[in-house]
């Protein structure tokens, strides 16, 4: 593991950390937008994973 990925802050796992921060307007368009794409992976994962338990 190189040294820059060593010191970054750990990223959200919760869907609703990503929206919270897609929601930040303090960020840049850009990263806005890839915290809502990610948000929106995570909360297709939990319907996922809700469904596929449902079998």
């Amino acid at each position: 593991m190189d040294d820059e990925q060593s010191t970054r802050a750990p990223l959200p796992t919760d869907p609703l950390e990503c929206r919270q921060r897609a929601e930040d307007a303090t960020l840049t368009d850009e990263d806005r937008l890839l915290w809502a794409v990610l948000a929106v992976a995570g909360e297709l994962a939990v319907i996922r994973r809700a469904l596929s338990s449902r079998r």
